[in-house]
């Protein structure tokens, strides 16, 4: 494996000012950039940092598998489709050899993410002068480390635990890789790569802490430093506001309820007082005449988001099934939206933009989910993007811890404070959710909201992960789903780590 990314890895960056990355890394030329040039000037690691967006947007990774195919499908409440490959993935078949070379290439594809990340890291540390602004070198550094410690989370938790208790930190987990070398890196316990993890997330907050979206960055380094643009449009990048998300996603994988709800709290206020962010207009929404103009994926309320340039086409083979491949539609399941996530006998569930109010929309005897929308005359703004954290994720962290800790109060609190942009006349869930009937079905309840809210976007899924072993006694929910989602397992490690004598405790 590592001989394979360490070869891809070089590639990426000989290929580097051919890409394209905010427009950032369009072609100038026909040849190929050597290693040496691209790290001897200032646009080459700005080239490079690029480079790593790119390559986290590849189909294996966040462009797609990792996001709103496979990962999607494994738990989500899709109707089985004539495509071999789909029913094995709804059910669960790891093994199979339609699914298994996907898998290998998933766990390729993050790794090969981290080999070019940690290569920009050592030539950042070994050659300080080119980046001579102080404050851009805290700012790419702190970036690629929340990245590296962002895609070794996604990659711990699809391959192992979801949940982490007091008796899993002792097992063994994905390597955690933290330089670029020949040697390969040993596999650790959780404690141990949680420590690597957090150690890098803790770090990188500290260096981003005068990052543009902040909002205090001074006028003088905005002239300056940032005269090229190349710090605009944080919300498309790594940020000090992401990494302060994610570590609130790493709080709530370790049960630390309490500082996970804490952290969560933290982001949505500095990121408010920021103004970082900005909810949809749902009535706005639902009035738009044509579709190139609707805020599909919420983008003015991504704290982070990827830029994937073949979005749409992989979209329109998987999801809108435009091109004429007989591909099999991915579309959501018509008996399971009247039931569980979008009961119709409800009002508030017909108001949700989220669901048939808006994003949903029939097709033959399914729905068809419109989240990742695009064509040629779509709204260049929002064009390409696959959300990587939303504000919203914050409030379910919130709803979560309090509905574990059966604090009714703070868990109707945040999930009515998203419910309202969401079109809901009454956004408050205790009067429309059956869920919300007993303590005993909060989770249920919170669970359906993530589904709601986060179609598409992997957070869903390890929510779903998560949370069935705390809440089993599902209300309104369809059984054929339920089952789907209660008997999600990790993905097996690849055939070649097993052989280098890697085991996966689970």
């Amino acid at each position: 494996m590592i001989k394979t990314i360490k070869k891809l890895a070089f590639l990426l960056f000989a290929l580097a000012a051919l890409q394209s990355c905010n427009k950032w890394l369009e072609a100038t030329s026909s040849t190929q950039v050597s290693d040496a040039t691209l790290f001897s000037s200032r646009s080459g690691f700005q080239d490079a940092l690029c480079g790593v967006y790119i390559s986290m947007g590849v189909d294996w990774e966040y462009g797609a598998t990792w996001t709103w195919f496979v990962n999607e499908l494994a738990y989500g409440p899709y109707a089985q489709q004539f495509s071999p490959m789909f029913t094995a993935i709804q059910n669960h078949e790891w093994e199979n050899n339609l699914v298994n070379p996907t898998i290998e290439h998933m766990w390729l594809a993050g790794y090969y993410s981290i080999a070019n990340i940690n290569k920009v890291l050592y030539e950042l540390d070994a050659k300080p002068e080119v980046v001579s602004d102080r404050i851009e070198w805290n700012l790419m550094k702190g970036e690629l480390m929340a990245l590296r410690a962002y895609i070794h989370f996604d990659l711990l938790r699809m391959f192992g635990l979801a949940q982490l208790m007091e008796e899993d930190y002792d097992k063994y987990t994905v390597p955690y890789v933290t330089t670029y070398d020949k040697e390969p890196t040993p596999q650790r316990t959780y404690r141990e790569t949680l420590a690597l993890l957090e150690g890098d997330l803790n770090a990188a907050i500290e260096l981003l802490a005068d990052d543009p979206v902040r909002g205090n960055a001074s006028d003088a380094w905005m002239a300056n430093a940032n005269a090229d643009g190349f710090w605009d449009a944080r919300d498309k990048r790594m940020n000090y506001f992401a990494a302060k998300a994610l570590k609130a996603r790493v709080l709530l994988f370790r049960s630390d309820l309490d500082a996970a709800a804490a952290a969560a709290q933290n982001v949505i206020d500095e990121a408010t007082a920021a103004a970082a962010y900005k909810w949809i207009d749902a009535d706005a929404m639902t009035k738009a005449t044509s579709n190139d103009e609707i805020d599909w994926t919420f983008s003015s309320e991504q704290l982070f988001s990827l830029e994937v340039t073949g979005l749409q086409s992989m979209t329109d083979l998987y999801i809108f099934n435009t091109l004429g491949s007989g591909s099999s539609s991915i579309l959501v399941d018509k008996n399971v939206v009247d039931v569980s996530p979008y009961n119709l006998a409800s009002i508030a569930s017909a108001e949700d933009v989220r669901g048939p109010a808006l994003m949903l929309k029939f097709f033959g005897n399914q729905y068809r989910s419109y989240k990742y929308y695009s064509n040629s005359s779509y709204y260049a703004g929002y064009r390409n993007r696959v959300p990587m954290i939303k504000i919203s994720e914050m409030y379910l962290i919130i709803a979560e811890v309090a509905a574990e800790k059966q604090d009714q109060e703070s868990m109707l609190q945040a999930l009515t404070e998203v419910r309202s942009h969401r079109g809901i006349q009454d956004p408050s869930p205790v009067n429309t959710d059956p869920n919300f009937v007993s303590p005993n079905y909060w989770l249920s309840g919170v669970m359906m909201e993530y589904v709601r809210e986060f179609q598409g976007e992997s957070v869903g899924y390890y929510a779903a992960r998560r949370l069935p072993r705390k809440a089993r006694a599902w209300l309104n929910m369809d059984n054929d789903w339920l089952f789907r989602i209660t008997s999600l397992t990790p993905y097996p490690y690849p055939t070649d780590e097993l052989s280098y004598g890697r085991h996966q405790d689970l």
